[in-house]
């Protein structure tokens, strides 16, 4: 069992490494990932725990990624509204898309985003998940330093066959945890009233 645990993280590590490079905190993040994966969230005391002196900073790490999500917020659910705190009971999730990238890599040591977009968004029950892998993909291609506008996503959603489906895709990538509205960035597309979403950096090719 003990083998299998050890295998399982460092499979998540090599998985990881096309994304982090050669992290030094890359094993310790993949046994948090782990143990979020399988507990559904993480508090801080656990993140210190396997990690020590550099929890804060594999904290850090991960939600520059957004691998881990404060699960505190000043009024809403979007990522940029959370509440980063280091207190040792402070709660961390992890978000649908990201869950299944762990859960996947863990079997097979690949960050696969296709296999793990078609698996969420089946599981999801979304009519058209089998084309939800070539939207994420069309997705990244579209965004501009992690952001996309909603114009850009219809662009996505009809460049991937899903054209006239805008509204429904972007309600379906925000409960997946592929996209969140950006509340506070100052982008000219924002300026102009266009909403604009993050895209989660973890999905880029």
């Amino acid at each position: 069992m003990q083998a299998d645990h050890h295998s399982t993280t460092a499979n998540i590590g090599k998985a990881l490494t096309p994304l982090l490079g050669e992290e030094p905190l890359l094993p310790c993040l993949a046994a948090v990932l782990e143990k979020c994966c399988r507990q559904g969230a993480v508090r801080f005391k656990e993140i210190r725990a396997a990690a020590g002196t550099d929890a804060m900073e594999l904290l850090l790490l991960a939600w520059d990624w957004r691998l881990l999500i404060p699960r505190r917020s000043s009024q809403c659910a979007e990522w940029d509204d959370r509440v980063m705190r280091f207190e040792p009971d402070e709660i961390y999730d992890i978000v649908n898309i990201v869950q299944h990238l762990v859960t996947s890599a863990a079997r097979t040591g690949a960050w696969n985003v296709d296999q793990a977009a078609a698996e969420l968004y089946a599981r999801m029950g979304a009519a058209q998940y089998r084309k939800m892998p070539v939207l994420i993909r069309e997705l990244t291609k579209l965004s501009e330093n992690g952001l996309i506008s909603a114009a850009n996503i219809h662009r996505a959603c009809t460049n991937a066959g899903l054209s006239n489906q805008t509204g429904t895709m972007i309600a379906i990538l925000k409960g997946g945890g592929v996209i969140s509205p950006k509340l506070m960035s100052r982008s000219p597309a924002e300026r102009k009233g266009c909403p604009v979403y993050e895209v989660h950096p973890a999905l880029t090719p």
